[in-house]
């Protein structure tokens, strides 16, 4: 009887009725997604389903039928895009292999419960550990870590430009990069794991909200691919993205890399921001790894503090018989990149 009473207030129905046309308006502009500012319109697909579904919950109560079918088509449309990830992803336990667990941590530049990630990575006990937004208080904290990962690379920066790669694996190679015009830097390791040799490239482009830094977001994911398609070993793509996987620009990184998003089937596992729940977080941080590196198991870690969850894949190394990359070989990568 509650139920009826709400649903038959014109109020409720005009509310209804307005946020289906904004989903709608939405959906459209995010056909537009290259574009400045349009480009947010394409990261909400959860949040235009949900509320889809609502209005169509809402016109079945009030048998507006004429509106049904469009909040129907709306909310499929956007499902369309989620399909890939909710699906159900299996690995073969059987499968040989080195087992490679990896952890990316946007820190937060203004957070100072450094306890709290130091916490997780021990209980996650990482095989090789990403930081990004390091500060100078943040690089000299880290050093504690120094016994557990006695391989870093640590390059502080103002702004959330700075970050950090720790492992417990030697780096054969090593270097900083500038991909665009920010001060947001890339680290670029080659690590070898069981005769293996592994191509790690983090990366922190600037958050798009000005025309400026919407080009140099984009450049970077561009420079990047271009790059990473330079090496011929496994590779793995880790950072913050600053965009999420149904962005005109994300879907190009991963069609000129042929890297594989680790989420694909695992689910949506969205990372920001804190502390907003799962289903209106966005899913910004992401590592994409090559087709010769399996993908056991993605998770999504505990708070520690950040606007940023922080995110766990498990991977399995086959043993292949490559051969490293030169220095000569990086820095031509890099100047024709």
């Amino acid at each position: 009887m509650v139920l009826f009473e709400i649903a038959s207030s014109p109020f409720i129905y005009r509310l209804a009725l307005a946020v289906l046309t904004g989903i709608v308006l939405l959906t459209l502009a995010s056909q537009f997604g290259q574009y400045f500012l349009l480009e947010l319109t394409t990261h909400f697909r959860l949040q235009y389903v949900l509320a889809a579904t609502f209005c169509a919950v809402f016109f079945i109560v009030f048998q507006s039928w004429k509106f049904l079918p469009i909040a129907i088509v709306c909310a499929v449309l956007n499902a369309i895009y989620l399909t890939p990830y909710i699906g159900s992803a299996s690995y073969d336990d059987s499968a040989s292999g080195t087992p490679l667990r990896l952890l990316h941590a946007n820190v937060l530049k203004k957070n100072t419960n450094y306890k709290a990630i130091f916490d997780l990575v021990s209980r996650t006990a990482a095989d090789v550990v990403v930081l990004q937004e390091v500060t100078e208080n943040w690089n000299k904290e880290i050093e504690v870590l120094q016994s557990s990962y006695p391989f870093t690379r640590r390059v502080p920066g103002l702004e959330g430009a700075g970050m950090a790669v720790l492992s417990r694996f030697p780096f054969e190679q090593e270097q900083v990069l500038n991909l665009d015009a920010s001060t947001h830097v890339a680290i670029l390791a080659q690590i070898r794991i069981a005769g293996t040799p592994i191509t790690l490239l983090s990366l922190h482009p600037p958050t798009p909200i000005t025309p400026g830094k919407f080009a140099n977001r984009n450049r970077q994911l561009e420079e990047a691919a271009k790059l990473l398609n330079s090496i011929d070993v496994p590779k793995i793509l880790v950072g913050d993205l600053n965009t999420t996987m149904w962005s005109p620009y994300f879907t190009a990184l991963t069609g000129r890399t042929g890297l594989r998003d680790v989420r694909l089937g695992f689910g949506l596992k969205t990372s920001w921001p804190m502390p907003l729940p799962s289903v209106l977080r966005l899913p910004i941080d992401h590592c994409l790894v090559s087709s010769d590196l399996k993908v056991k198991d993605v998770q999504i870690g505990v708070p520690v503090d950040s606007d940023h969850r922080p995110l766990i894949v498990d991977l399995v190394v086959g043993t292949l018989q490559r051969h490293c990359f030169s220095s000569i070989q990086i820095s031509t990568a890099i100047s024709s990149a």
